[in-house]
């Protein structure tokens, strides 16, 4: 009940102008009169279908003047305006709120909706009350409601957990297509199904379902050394131990080489769902700090969970490269800078960047993320692991491969041209329809010009910076290498 708590304090607090910004009407208005109910406060609600003009709702609810202290009894009255945004380019509908919000009148108002877009001379007279996505004991509470024998065999939290990040009307439906199911796995599948779909609503939240391993991710093995330590940091005795949940992860370095792949595998390696956001999604939107703050919000909910934001300089940092800065991406840099240092939900945050040179340098401050690594080239053994994966991954054997002398010459390829090279190869052997040999993987590669190669200086550049300012996501084997080789 943390909206009626915080709805309570404002009002205590002197605020007389309110604003609840949510999508959940039905539920927004149960707890607006549970907290007034506390408060002993009576409580009104307008709408544009009620008949009454909001000019006269707004001057019932108030005096001309307002009283002197001990002259009438306090305001015991709240006005809850239901979709108010169409009438706030009123003139004199904005200078009575003003008023109210400024104290000049007796009323309390909330204003109500789904979308908020206050006026600048408004804004500031506002009190802003947060109404978070049903916690899972509300949403337990919501199952607790069905008929019992419709949830014989349910794992009550098991399906609190499918249906964080929804709404209690998504959650409430959701749950109704669950009954259809006779085993309680395809119910709890059902839900989640359902939230997919809710998700895809958001247009900047994807709920990600490719189940990676870590095994499937060739070499890094630092990082993956690094995400194995974390398996248990979500349990309670991790908590008792005094260690805080994972913050996440930044990974940087050149373009191919695995860090999109990797943070697939660490959702899949931490047990957690993943979900995705897309910030060319945020700031496509009318109002992209409302998207930031609704796709925060819905993964707050589904938390723990591992929040995936790919390429996030192209997202938040082209104004720090001397480029035009846009105003609007200056808020959203704000807003989820401070989220990723405020954050208290075990969100594990991981993030890969391939344009170092366009990244705030606040953004990889400590205390946003746990560690930053830097993605290198892949190395001669990690070459032959990649190769290895991506032909198993094929159904194909590797010991009639020497995969060491194929990988050999290839140092500047990353680790997507490996998996290139091995698609090419099969495609060959198709074409001539006979099975795939080491004569094809060769073939393949010389076709192929590394990426490192036609833009050198950069990737030389990026690996500089990976040297200087970032962890090394595998271990240096240069000289083990180079005794393997003799």
């Amino acid at each position: 009940m943390d909206f009626v708590s915080n709805f309570q304090r404002v009002i205590d607090a002197g605020f007389t102008l309110l604003a609840v910004q949510t999508g959940e009407e039905s539920r927004a208005r149960q707890l607006v009169d549970v907290a007034c109910e506390a408060l002993e406060l009576r409580v009104s609600y307008w709408t544009a279908t009620s008949g009454a003009p909001l000019r006269a709702a707004l001057e019932e609810a108030s005096l001309e003047e307002a009283p002197r202290e001990g002259d009438v009894e306090p305001v015991n009255e709240v006005l809850v305006l239901v979709d108010p945004q169409p009438y706030l380019d009123d003139p004199w509908v904005l200078r009575m709120l003003r008023e109210i919000g400024l104290g000049a009148r007796k009323a309390i108002v909330v204003l109500l909706g789904s979308a908020l877009d206050l006026p600048p001379d408004l804004e500031r007279e506002v009190a802003s009350v947060e109404l978070p996505l049903p916690s899972r004991d509300e949403l337990a509470a919501l199952l607790e409601l069905l008929p019992r024998e419709a949830r014989n065999g349910w794992d009550t939290g098991a399906f609190a957990r499918a249906a964080a990040g929804l709404t209690m009307s998504e959650a409430a439906r959701a749950f109704e297509l669950a009954r259809m199911e006779a085993d309680a796995v395809d119910a709890v599948r059902r839900v989640i199904a359902q939230k997919r779909r809710a998700l895809q609503k958001s247009a900047t939240l994807e709920l990600v379902e490719d189940d990676v391993p870590l095994a499937d991710v060739g070499g890094l093995d630092v990082l993956k050394a690094w995400l194995a330590a974390r398996v248990r940091a979500y349990g309670d005795d991790a908590r008792a131990f005094g260690l805080p949940e994972p913050r996440g992860m930044l990974l940087c370095g050149v373009q191919g080489c695995g860090k999109s792949h990797a943070s697939k595998a660490a959702a899949t390696v931490l047990g957690l769902p993943l979900v995705r956001l897309d910030f060319a999604a945020v700031f496509a939107s009318p109002s992209p700090e409302q998207a930031l703050r609704e796709g925060l919000r819905a993964v707050t909910a589904i938390a723990p969970a591992v929040l995936w934001v790919d390429e996030i300089e192209k997202g938040l940092g082209a104004g720090a490269a001397g480029g035009a800065v846009d105003a609007r991406q200056v808020r959203v840099f704000g807003a989820f800078l401070t989220w990723l240092q405020e954050r208290s939900a075990p969100v594990f945050v991981a993030a890969t960047a391939n344009e170092v040179e366009h990244l705030p340098p606040e953004l990889a401050r400590r205390g946003r993320f746990d560690e930053v690594f830097f993605v290198d080239l892949p190395s001669q053994q990690e070459r032959e692991e990649i190769l290895a994966l991506a032909l198993r991954r094929r159904g194909r054997r590797t010991d009639g491969f020497s995969l060491a002398e194929v990988a050999k010459p290839l140092e500047h390829f990353s680790g997507a041209e490996l998996e290139q090279v091995v698609a090419s190869a099969l495609f060959r052997a198709f074409g001539q329809r006979r099975e795939v040999r080491e004569e094809d993987l060769r073939a393949a590669a010389r076709e192929v010009v590394p990426l490192a190669t036609l833009y050198e200086e950069k990737v030389q550049a990026l690996r500089a910076w990976g040297r200087a300012r970032a962890r090394k996501a595998s271990a240096d084997r240069r000289m083990l290498d180079l005794f393997e080789g003799t």
